[in-house]
């Protein structure tokens, strides 16, 4: 027989798990135009039998396979059985994307939380549906999830490119853009940052940003990082234009010296190839955000003084006018 809860703390088996969402070959749902996606993700409260939203992910623009940057923190609690909706939306312009009855539901997966967390490499694959498109190819859907580590640090750096290879043709150059992924433990990589494209330059720079670490890296300052560089193109087809290598450590221990950028089909195929430019982690930093619990474990010491006032003057506290009524509902304090 378990004890009994304790007023005041949270005795339930609980643990914070980050889910990262990702789509391919979802359909051009409108003849002359692409289809912008988004998700959002919910938990099925089955006692009240209502969804509750954990939130949106941003838009990506003109594009039939993205992957979603941002991370969505649930709770997973073991003693429970939580299902989990992932809905893919395309965005129609309108501005709230809370606003679902105003975007085109492209399809949706429902899955246990539990199954998640026990599929091996904590991913799952699956086709999305609709119920009002039975049986329409929809694409497909990846889910990952990762048990998030207790950090609030942020990673502080200033990304630059020098020298990349145009992809533009003559007359104009490309439009720069940064994707960061990490390694997963089966090796495969999940992206989760993108900084904005820069126009027409091929040596882009990018301003001060701050990532958080548990995004970035989980925490893990080894974990190793992809950069890839794409030219961007308003129709989603991004050019790819280059990768690097690194890590946060190494970033941070890099003393601002360039990391060669490259293309790996023409370093497999061209005789003396060098790089296609390169890329500078300038001025990194991790900015520290201790936890409360950080204080304490430091050696933070809390005074705490308590005053009691048993003035008379202040009438009888069995009386609401009192300063020290006691209400014996518990609605009201003086």
């Amino acid at each position: 027989m378990s004890a009994p809860p304790v007023p005041g703390i949270d005795s339930r088996m609980v643990e914070k798990v980050g889910i990262h969402i990702s789509a391919k070959n979802l359909p051009k749902l409108h003849t002359f135009n692409m289809t912008d996606p988004y998700a959002a993700i919910f938990l099925l409260d089955k006692k009240k039998n209502a969804l509750i939203g954990s939130g949106v992910t941003e838009v990506v623009k003109d594009n039939l396979n993205p992957k979603f940057a941002k991370m969505f923190n649930v709770d997973y609690l073991f003693e429970e059985a939580q299902e989990v909706i992932v809905q893919i939306y395309h965005h129609t312009g309108h501005q709230n994307l809370l606003e679902f009855d105003r975007q085109e539901l492209i399809g949706e997966y429902r899955f246990p939380l539990a199954t998640l967390m026990c599929a091996t490499g904590q991913v799952l694959h699956a086709a999305l549906r609709n119920a009002n498109k039975l049986g329409a190819q929809l694409g497909e859907i990846e889910i990952r999830a990762e048990p998030i580590a207790n950090t609030r640090d942020l990673f502080v750096v200033e990304f630059s490119c020098n020298k990349l290879v145009n992809k533009e043709g003559f007359f104009s150059k490309s439009d720069p853009f940064l994707e960061i992924s990490r390694m997963n433990e089966d090796g495969t990589h999940t992206m989760v940052w993108r900084s904005e494209h820069k126009d027409n330059t091929l040596n882009p720079r990018w301003a001060l940003t701050k990532i958080p670490m548990v995004s970035l890296c989980n925490g893990d300052i080894d974990r190793p990082l992809k950069i890839d560089i794409y030219d961007h193109e308003r129709s989603g087809k991004h050019v790819f234009m280059g990768t690097s290598s690194t890590s946060v450590r190494g970033m941070l221990s890099g003393g601002n010296r360039p990391i060669p950028v490259v293309e790996p089909e023409k370093q497999q195929k061209k005789k003396g190839y060098v790089d296609s430019g390169t890329l500078t982690a300038g001025n990194c930093q991790i900015e520290y955000h201790p936890a409360f619990t950080d204080f304490v474990m430091g050696g933070l010491e809390i005074s705490l003084s308590i005053g009691i006032d048993f003035t008379g003057s202040n009438g009888d506290p069995r009386e609401p006018t009192s300063l020290h009524y006691l209400d014996p509902s518990q609605k009201t304090w003086n």
